[in-house]
């Protein structure tokens, strides 16, 4: 029994010595040295929703982002901010409904053009007020096909109670 003791000590010694399964001396040192990111905390937060499927949600956390949404009727608006590593706060706004997804903001870049050959276009670096606007056109919707309403009329069966 003690030799079984023995080869077990000198057996376990040598596992927890070698290095094994599991990630390399360089991937435990890179998450060793990767800081936590910080915890963010929300300053203002509200929201709502109503009977008919609408919503709305907007919050503004601490580290300037801010975002609101809000949907009607089928059609869904709405916006996000935030400040850029350079310091630039940008801004997105949206819209989606029966007419697609559309999304405008200066920080979104200029679609590439489709008709070839390729038109000659101008150089935005004199006009940084040029805005960009993506579109998306949804397929068609299809008209509803209405089903007609089955009717039936209830069967109760009644049994004489004696008293």
């Amino acid at each position: 029994m003690k030799m079984f003791v023995a080869l077990f000590a000198v057996v376990a010694a040598a596992a927890a010595g070698s290095p094994g399964y599991g990630p390399t001396p360089a991937v435990r040192a890179a998450a060793a040295a990767a800081a936590p990111l910080p915890l963010v905390r929300i300053l203002e937060s509200e929201s709502h929703s109503d009977d008919q499927g609408g919503y709305g949600f907007r919050f503004l956390s601490e580290d300037d982002i801010e975002r609101q949404e809000q949907s009607a009727d089928g059609t869904v608006t709405g916006s996000y901010s935030y400040r850029a590593p350079d310091g630039r706060l940008i801004s997105v706004r949206y819209v989606a409904n029966a007419l697609g997804f559309r999304a405008e903001s200066d920080a979104l870049p200029t679609p590439v053009p489709t008709e070839y050959p390729t038109p000659q276009v101008p150089s935005t670096e004199a006009a940084p007020s040029v805005r960009t606007v993506q579109q998306y056109s949804a397929p068609a919707e299809r008209p509803a096909v209405r089903q007609p309403a089955v009717e039936y009329e209830p069967v109760y069966s009644y049994r004489a109670v004696s008293q």
